[in-house]
């Protein structure tokens, strides 16, 4: 058997995952699921509100205030049970939709779509690119300018004041001078810090620099891997093309698992596949596992009890959960015919050979073993007349001839001794 899953089978995998989620929670947002959430969300913030700004007043706590907080209780617990329900219906209603799941979508996978750009993220330090502007130099005030006193006039001059004058040049000069010495050391201060700045910042300036050229190195070596990583898959992609329209069984098995990983179960009914592929026959066999019986809802329904404080579930009646997991086993043996049966447009697929089953413990050994619930073999054109969207799809697996277990639920497996073709 192949591998269940290949490279580019797990990237359509894991793209059709997101879709699906996408898709369910478009949906939901008309639906009772997203209002239940959100009325949950919404009474379970307002009760938190409430329960905590209570705490800090709990000794001013009214009566009405308490009874106004056990109302809000009951309405977030409510809630709870409603977002249970919304949820359980959701899951039964996607295990019931299993086929019809399928048929609302074009199974085929044009491969040339796959083809991946090489495109790069911006660069994630466009910071160190801009340098950081220089100091500037700081204003300095005026430099002192000496300012001789005014000579006395005549009579002044010889009612002694020649001395006067002479005294008060001596003054000014004095001043000047030690107003020329202080603006020297505030200049020399000044300039001393406006260098003290321009080292800083060379400094600053070299350390981003090297941090633009490691981060640009890092950058230029993740693009160049990208670049590599894409270049090699879209390789690989032509020549998975090249190999399918030779009808190469590798490829053709390529394919199949791309196909089959775009086909999203329910998260509670996982399904996985082995395949092979006989080129000669053009027969493509199948082992198809799907969960065990454990694994689907077995409530009925949630509910609350206000006088104990508790939320309980209704069980699934044993008859209901034994026809819903039945069916939905039918159900896979049909969407996995089709699906693959309609990607395949080029009729490479003749004939299926499919076992689906479930991977259980067995209880008279304790060894792990497979149990084959449905053996099925079918060609193209007896395939391909059938209308699945009217069909009950036990009814039809009878009409194929096919294998079928009398009793999925508790594990009885086909009695079809004579394998898939008997």
């Amino acid at each position: 058997m192949a591998k269940r899953r290949g490279f580019f089978a797990e990237i359509q995998h894991q793209n059709r995952l997101r879709e699906q989620r996408e898709r369910q929670q478009q949906r939901a947002t008309d639906q009772a699921h997203a209002r239940a959430t959100r009325e949950a969300e919404r009474s379970r913030k307002e009760w938190e509100r409430n329960r905590a700004a209570d705490a800090r007043r709990a000794a001013a706590l009214t009566a009405a205030q308490i009874k106004e907080q056990a109302r809000l209780h009951v309405q977030a617990r409510q809630a709870e049970v409603d977002l249970l329900n919304a949820t359980l219906a959701q899951q039964l209603e996607d295990i019931d939709a299993i086929l019809a799941a399928t048929l609302e979508v074009d199974d085929y996978v044009d491969l040339a779509s796959l083809r991946q750009p090489v495109q790069h993220p911006p660069f994630s330090r466009p910071d160190l690119t801009q340098p950081a502007p220089p100091p500037l130099p700081p204003p300095l005030s005026p430099e002192p300018v000496y300012v001789e006193p005014a000579a006395p006039a005549r009579i002044g001059a010889v009612l002694g004041g020649k001395k006067k004058h002479a005294a008060a040049i001596e003054a000014a000069q004095a001043q000047y001078w030690e107003h020329r010495r202080q603006w020297e050391q505030y200049a020399s201060e000044h300039h001393a810090a406006h260098q003290q700045a321009e080292t800083a910042h060379r400094e600053r300036e070299t350390q981003r620099l090297n941090a633009l050229a490691a981060a640009q190195s890092q950058y230029e070596a993740e693009c160049a891997q990208r670049r590599t990583e894409i270049l090699a898959a879209n390789v690989r992609l032509e020549k998975l093309m090249t190999g399918l329209q030779e009808r190469e069984p590798a490829a053709l098995e390529e394919y199949v698992s791309i196909v089959l990983a775009n086909s999203a179960y329910p998260e509670c009914f996982e399904v996985e596949h082995d395949f092979a592929f006989d080129g000669a026959a053009g027969e493509l066999t199948l082992t198809v596992h799907v969960p065990h019986p454990d694994a689907l809802p077995t409530e009925k329904a949630f509910k609350y009890t206000k006088a104990s404080d508790s939320i309980t579930s209704t069980p699934l009646p044993v008859k209901a959960r034994k026809d819903r997991y039945a069916t939905a086993v039918c159900q896979v043996a049909l969407r996995t015919a089709h699906e693959i049966f309609e990607a395949d447009r080029d009729g490479i697929v003749a004939t299926l050979s499919m076992t689906v089953g479930v991977d259980a413990v067995d209880p008279a050994t304790g060894r792990d073993h497979f149990v084959e619930l449905v053996q099925l073999a079918t060609d193209r054109a007896s395939f391909e007349v059938l209308d699945l969207g009217r069909v009950d799809a036990r009814a039809t697996l009878d009409h194929l001839r096919a294998g079928v277990s009398k009793n999925p639920h508790d594990l009885v497996p086909v009695s079809n001794s004579r394998g898939v073709r008997g």
